[in-house]
């Protein structure tokens, strides 16, 4: 059974219905019931500071919703969904945040994005906290 936390920064931003609406369709994409039309390519940060183990994991997310021509490699967006499963239970999640992805075609557009040192050390540091307990 996969369970969701999400992080209170997260639902501040989202609030209450938004917040509701990715809990559930992170979770019916996490038990294999079907990918929502706002989730992409959904990988791992593989440059997050020496921290791999942390397993950092990135979902492009669309709000307005991908074409359903696209396969999900291919739907990339300017946002991303930042999360991690635990660690002792991989089907345990805390969603973390919703954060500009850096855009290869504007190399020095770097704060705020996924490419900022200090935003992706905060950022590691609540899924350290998380992978502790879970």
């Amino acid at each position: 059974m996969v369970r969701i936390f999400t992080y209170s920064d997260l639902k501040d931003v989202l609030g209450e219905q938004k917040t509701k609406a990715l809990v559930d369709d992170f979770k019916a994409y996490k038990e294999g019931k079907g990918l929502p039309i706002t989730f992409g390519r959904d990988v791992p940060y593989k440059f997050t500071n020496n921290r791999s183990y942390l397993e950092l994991q990135h979902l492009h997310y669309r709000e307005s919703g991908f074409s359903l021509k696209l396969v999900q490699f291919r739907r990339t967006s300017n946002y991303v969904l930042v999360y991690c499963f635990g660690f002792f239970d991989p089907s345990i999640y805390l969603l973390i945040a919703i954060i500009k992805h850096w855009n290869h075609n504007e190399p020095n557009d770097i704060v705020g994005t996924d490419r900022d040192i200090e935003l992706m050390n905060e950022l590691e540091k609540i899924a350290e906290r998380f992978r502790e307990k879970f």
